[in-house]
């Protein structure tokens, strides 16, 4: 417990320190942190998840992950974005390709379909992250993503363990209760109000939108533990002692973070 909590503590300080930075002088220096953390998060899936051991894989796969959130310090533009990481994508499938086959005795159906899609997939959803982090109300997003995670996640803690008595989801998180899960998303809905009349937004679409952004939450909480799970693995790493690794920390917000930041940009948050 004690190592969980210094670590917790030096993690928020590193945090704060960057988006601090990125708010104050320059918001490369978020989108560059983001970038970094889609590598270590592609690593831990391909390395410690998928067992993936070719080097020159990983490396791959990590430079990818890194690219795609990237490309938004290359240009902001939405589509101008989607083009870089589309460009990005043929690269990397061509490289991907040729590794395979050159060292494909080492590579099992799993491994290649992890190998082609992990990366992509984690990449964009990191892309989306630094979106909605960069933005003019950046801090108030940012409020909202870490409202529909971990505000959910410790009511809903907090209510399965006064008064949980279903089973969300057994085979999985034996813990996750369906009271649990209802608790989690009141306490939000109650921080969403708070947060909206603090930061002077619209209030009704925002606690709304608070039940949808809650459940993806959980999904991707549920999501990754569903792959750790079946390849009998406690933590995705030990990069952060007492948490595990990047995806046990970050599960849930880069699973909201899409849908959060495409709300954004048409408008409706």
């Amino acid at each position: 417990m004690k190592t969980r909590i210094i670590s917790g503590i030096v993690m928020g300080i590193i945090v704060a320190a960057v988006l601090a930075i990125g708010f104050l002088w320059e918001s490369v220096v978020i989108t560059v942190a983001i970038a970094l953390l889609a590598a270590g998060a592609v690593y831990e899936l391909l390395h410690n998840a998928a067992g993936i051991k070719d080097k020159l894989a990983l490396v791959l796969a990590c430079v990818f992950s890194f690219y795609v959130p990237f490309t938004r310090f290359i240009n902001e533009d939405f589509g101008v974005c989607l083009i870089f990481v589309l460009f990005g994508a043929v690269i990397y499938s061509i490289a991907a390709a040729l590794i395979v086959l050159k060292n494909h005795s080492e590579f099992g159906l799993g491994q290649i379909a992890s190998f082609y899609g992990l990366p992509l997939m984690y990449g964009g959803m990191f892309f989306c992250l630094s979106g909605v982090i960069n933005n003019q109300s950046g801090i108030y997003y940012l409020l909202l993503l870490l409202n529909f995670s971990s505000v959910c996640d410790m009511g809903a803690y907090f209510t399965g363990v006064t008064c949980g008595k279903h089973k969300l989801c057994p085979n999985i998180s034996p813990k996750k209760t369906v009271e649990g899960a209802v608790g989690g998303v009141i306490s939000s809905m109650i921080v969403t109000v708070i947060l909206s009349l603090c930061f002077n937004k619209p209030l009704l679409l925002p606690i709304i939108l608070t039940v949808p952004f809650c459940i993806l939450g959980m999904i991707g909480d549920l999501f990754a533990s569903a792959i750790k799970r079946s390849v009998d693995l406690k933590d995705y790493g030990s990069l952060i002692p007492g948490h595990g690794g990047i995806l046990d920390r970050v599960d849930s917000i880069i699973m909201i973070a899409p849908l959060l930041y495409m709300g954004i940009e048409i408008g409706v948050i």
